[in-house]
């Protein structure tokens, strides 16, 4: 679970949509405002949905109540805001195929179970009902757009409301009991390391961690157990497409109305078994590390050896992403429409550039080839250089040369594989890293030798299995 001191200073990021009326923005920012480390679903001594109660409950009445067009609006009734936590939705959006073969939605009754079960914690029925709620939310909105993925005329301050509850929901989801029954059979155990929320990176790399890693997997074999079910050897084209999308509401929901299931019931116990193994098996992955990867596993020689570089990667993390200045005078390039691990590739690959001193006591002094890059910039020729620096022009070639021999590098290994997360380089590369690492050669050999930088290579050569050391 995101540390609810790192979600409180980016609340920024669950702003209230533009289009919001002055209502409902105004409740919307109370309800941020009100929140805090203490907060909690079920706290009652610093509780969170009567100030949802208290600042929103009215204002999206009144904005559901402001729109007379047409649209799946029962989808929404029968509580409040502030309540939807406690009571599931009674309808739902039942995914259907139409005689056409198009893939739809038909709005049904939910036939969910009104009261909290008696073996369930009370955490775990609040974040069942907003997952449901959320999907309700979901096919509102979409009931509320035109052909063209616009919304109708007046719709768009209701959009904005709904759109923004949608974020209220994802927010809240952080604020868990620190402890809490996580399944029957598992003891009580860390909320946070059993309910982990999204892909969490390794602190010194661009790797996914050690858990994080893991979900992912758990989450392909899951998908084809759940595929082999679906499709029966013999499902395929919309009604395929409908089985799967009703086994994904089964999961969420766990519930499946019957009066327009594709599944049979025989399909349905046999979902819900796999749901339930992976979702034993997710609790157990709750124990891995969220912080490191299994390349910087505490203790290994690569997690010693990269640790002195952890405030640097972070710091130019922010660089990235507009917060603050580089320490660096030449900076490498992120690839073209870069994802999260891309520009964090682009991070470890400065800061290990050797560009120079990485966090000395006295603070970071420029290097010679970041001397020569500055004074390139001003348009001075390689003698003037040389007399500055008082060195000769051969050693100001050298760095002119080291300099783009390093983005070169960097740009070689800058594209990630998804599937692997290790660089993106053509199959000849691989085996020519595979054919060096037989005859015995270091990383950094190989590396000079392939173009690319070490901590690429040293990336690649572990994913293929291969002692480096």
């Amino acid at each position: 679970m995101a540390r609810l001191d790192y979600v409180l200073s980016r609340l920024g990021e669950y702003a209230c949509d533009p289009r919001c009326t002055g209502q409902f923005a105004a409740g919307y920012s109370a309800v941020l405002s009100g929140l805090n480390e203490s907060s909690s679903l079920t706290s009652r001594r610093y509780p969170i949905w009567p100030l949802v109660r208290l600042n929103l409950d009215s204002a999206l009445t009144n904005c559901i109540s402001g729109y007379s067009g047409a649209w799946a609006k029962e989808l929404l009734s029968g509580s409040s805001l502030s309540e939807m936590a406690q009571h599931p939705p009674s309808f739902c959006a039942m995914p259907v195929v139409q005689s056409s073969g198009l893939l739809t939605s038909k709005v049904v009754t939910s036939e969910f179970v009104t009261a909290k079960p008696e073996d369930m914690p009370e955490i775990d029925w609040q974040l069942l009902n907003m997952e449901r709620w959320d999907a309700n939310l979901r096919f509102s909105i979409r009931s509320l757009l035109d052909s063209k993925g616009e919304p109708r005329q007046g719709a768009e301050a209701l959009c904005g409301a709904l759109e923004s509850v949608r974020e209220l929901f994802r927010l809240l989801r952080c604020f868990r009991p620190k402890r809490t029954t996580a399944l029957v059979n598992f003891d009580t155990l860390q909320d946070e390391r059993t309910r982990p929320q999204g892909d969490a990176y390794c602190e010194l790399c661009w790797r996914l961690s050690i858990r994080s890693s893991r979900l992912q997997e758990l989450a392909a074999q899951e998908n084809q157990e759940v595929g082999e079910v679906v499709s029966g050897g013999r499902f395929t084209g919309g009604i395929y497409e409908t089985r799967w999308a009703q086994a994904l509401m089964l999961k969420a929901c766990q519930h499946l109305p019957r009066s327009c299931a594709l599944l049979s019931k025989a399909e349905v116990t046999k979902l819900s078994a796999i749901f339930d193994r992976f979702r034993a098996e997710r609790v157990v992955v709750g124990n891995l590390s969220r912080r490191y990867c299994s390349v910087h596993q505490p203790g290994s020689p690569k997690y010693h050896a990269d640790l002195r570089y952890r405030v640097a990667f972070q710091h130019h993390l922010s660089v990235l992403t507009g917060a603050a200045r580089s320490d660096f005078a030449f900076n490498l390039r992120s690839p073209d429409a870069a994802d999260l691990q891309e520009i964090r590739k682009v991070a470890f690959d400065q800061v290990h550039s050797g560009l120079h001193a990485i966090a000395p006591s006295h603070g970071s002094s420029l290097g010679l080839r970041e001397k020569v890059w500055l004074m390139h910039q001003e348009g001075l020729s390689q003698s003037e250089m040389a007399r500055r620096l008082g060195i000769s022009r051969q050693a100001i070639s050298k760095a002119k040369k080291s300099l783009e021999s390093l983005m070169n590098a960097h740009r070689a290994g800058s594209y990630i594989n998804p599937l692997t997360g290790e660089a993106q380089v053509p199959d000849s590369v691989i085996a020519s890293i595979k054919d060096a690492l037989g005859r015995g050669l270091s990383v950094a050999a190989i590396a000079k030798e392939a173009g690319l930088t070490k901590g690429t290579v040293d990336g690649l050569a572990r994913m293929m299995r291969v002692p480096q050391e």
